[in-house]
């Protein structure tokens, strides 16, 4: 009879476990945190093509229980410009900006360590790595820039830079995101170069 008062015991204190560690996993609780998703239709529309952009940000995204996007558009300005902060927990772990850019007769240099290093935050140029053939794009641990020609007249073009400013693996080799952040970078900039009405065909090789 006391064997069977004990084997009844254990069996409800293990099933009283089991519904407690059921019930945090449910709520979220330590060491279970509910992670969040990102659908596409909560997006940036600026961010350009979802098919594209959404899985790269749920890849980069951190473990949080919350995601949301805030869309800076351009509002009647004598230049261009848009941007999209992507957040998680109201704190921003990715932002992009695209602006004109007068590159006249400057060089891929003199592009690199101006606008695709401070339009969003500074980064040594020295971290960058170039990618694409014909295109002006540069990527480092944390950022990513591309340029396009927009008008014939004055040279102007549109630079487009994407921040990461946080992500699910904080101490991530160089390139665990790169291909993500080429991928964000170059969806914007198609969104922009046709949003801005540029008359010189969009081109990203």
């Amino acid at each position: 009879m006391k064997k069977n008062k004990v084997r009844i015991l254990a069996t409800a204190v293990v099933t009283a476990a089991v519904l407690a560690v059921g019930a945090a996993y449910l709520l979220g609780a330590p060491p279970f945190k509910r992670t969040g998703t990102t659908e596409a239709g909560e997006a940036c529309k600026n961010l350009g093509s979802p098919e594209k952009v959404i899985p790269a940000i749920r890849e980069i995204a951190p473990p949080k229980p919350d995601y949301s996007f805030i869309e800076q558009e351009n509002q009647g300005l004598d230049t261009y410009f848009s941007g999209c902060s992507v957040r998680a927990e109201e704190v921003d772990f990715l932002v992009t900006r695209t602006e004109f850019t007068m590159l006249g007769n400057s060089t891929f240099d003199t592009w690199v360590n101006g606008p695709a290093s401070k339009m969003v935050d500074t980064e040594d140029p020295k971290n960058f790595e170039r990618f694409g053939t014909d295109t002006w794009g540069v990527a480092s641990k944390s950022k990513a820039a591309v340029v396009v020609p927009c008008f014939p007249k004055g040279e102007q073009s549109l630079t487009t830079v994407v921040l990461l400013r946080d992500s699910a693996e904080p101490d991530r080799a160089k390139d665990r995101y790169r291909q993500e952040l080429i991928d964000i970078v170059s969806s914007s900039a198609a969104f922009a170069h046709k949003d801005a009405g540029c008359t010189i065909p969009f081109k990203m090789d």
